[in-house]
């Protein structure tokens, strides 16, 4: 079920954008200390994204895993 302007259609939106997630190195740096993991913090997010439980809200240009 779509939920449009609610975090479902977030999701859904984000989902079938995946290949375009992205950041820049100091995002990279940041995602790292602030989440506590190693490695490629980027593919790491996408696997997280597209677990079923997980939530994502946008604010603005980005997307908020919540």
């Amino acid at each position: 079920m779509q939920k449009l302007g609610g975090k479902m259609h977030d999701k859904d939106t984000l989902i079938e954008n995946i290949d375009k997630v992205h950041t820049t190195e100091m995002g990279i740096g940041r995602i790292s200390k602030n989440l506590g993991i190693s490695g490629d913090v980027v593919e790491i997010c996408k696997e997280k994204i597209l677990k079923k439980e997980s939530l994502v809200e946008r604010k603005g240009k980005n997307y908020l895993g919540v």
